[in-house]
Formats: C-alpha cells, structure tokens, sequence
C-alpha cells in the first residue's frame, strides 16, 4: 500500500501545477514505430511505480509483424538516473499477463527532460535501446504485455492516462501508461538480412 499511495499524492499535486506538453523525439532514423501510446501532458493523470518490489505492466498488440529493438517511456524518477531497466513481455491470458515470454536488460538509456513537471517530480523521455542480442521478433495480432521495470534506487513512476487496463502488482487499473515500441517491420528486416547474406557471399 505504502506504493501505491505516493503515486496517488503525484496524481493530486499535478493537478495543482502547470506544464507545458512535450511534443515526442522522433525515433532514431532506422527504426520504425512500431506501436504507440505517446505522452501527452494534457492527458497526464497519474503515474504508476515500477521499481524496487513494484511492477507494472500494459498490453499492446502489433497492427504488422516486427523486430523489437528499443522502446520509449516516459517516467519520473526520484534518484540518480539515467540508470538500466529490465523489459520483459508476458503472454496474455483472458486479458491479464501470464507467463514470461521474453526479458532483456538494458544498458542503453538516455533520458531527456520534457519540462513538464508532475508533483514535485521531472517527467523524463526515456529512450530504450536492445543489444542486437535481445532483439525479438512479434507477429501481428498477438497481445502481450510490457513490464518496463527501472532498477535505480529510491521511485521510478510510468506515468499514465485515463482509460485502459494497466496492472500493477498484481492488480487491474483503468489507466494506459505512456510507452512506445520502436524496431523494424518485419519486411524491412528479413530484406535486409538477405542483403547481408548476399555480400558474405563476395
């Protein structure tokens, strides 16, 4: 309890401050989009904590079949950052995640002040990137779910809006946390293995 009732002190006192929203950083020119909930300041209801012995997860389902290389969030932080995360994706069982499907960490962070302000807290863009070790590959139509998981010390908050089916340890919440899916499509991706294997055969 003593978790989740910070968040609900973050949620209250946004509300009493002001904020200017952040138009999102395009991804880096060699990754696609490949699903999205973006932030958006005016949307900004609340923030669920996913750090130390808390975990949230959200669910997303790609339109078209991809290779996952990275993710962006957008978190605030009470502690020294950028530190790694830990992504995992579970299955998804009768609308709940179930099962770990794949988990990677990740080194690769780079957080960029939006200059919006949620309590007494900085919202951060975190940008994610994979070791080319950790890439995975999604089909189309599959539902799964995403725990972005900040292993520094002290809060990290996935901030959140309304309308949605988050969890958060355990448990259901009508919010969408803030995140996005980057990698390459996957037609983008087998055209440009063949190339590579085509020029180790010179």
């Amino acid at each position: 309890m003593r978790a989740f009732v910070l968040v609900l002190t973050l949620a209250c006192a946004a509300a009493a401050l002001g904020g200017v929203s952040a138009t999102p950083a395009p991804p880096p020119p060699d990754l696609d989009v490949l699903w999205e909930n973006p932030y958006d300041y005016e949307l900004l209801v609340y923030g669920l904590l996913s750090n130390g012995s808390d975990h949230t997860q959200d669910d997303f389902t790609l339109e078209e079949s991809g290779v996952v290389k990275g993710f962006e969030c957008w978190f605030c932080y009470d502690g020294n950052h950028p530190q790694p995360f830990t992504a995992t994706m579970f299955y998804d069982y009768d609308g709940k995640p179930s099962g770990r499907k794949w988990i990677a960490d990740i080194s690769d962070v780079t957080d960029t002040d939006t200059g919006d302000d949620f309590g007494d807290l900085d919202v951060y863009h975190t940008k994610l990137l994979l070791d080319e070790g950790d890439y995975v590959f999604i089909e189309a139509g599959a539902t799964f779910w995403l725990e972005l998981y900040w292993t520094g010390f002290y809060y990290g908050v996935w901030l959140c809006e309304s309308g949605g089916n988050a969890h958060f340890n355990g448990d259901e919440y009508n919010l969408s946390t803030f995140f996005t899916i980057l990698g390459v499509r996957s037609g983008e991706y087998v055209e440009a293995v063949s190339w590579g294997e085509i020029k180790a055969t010179f």
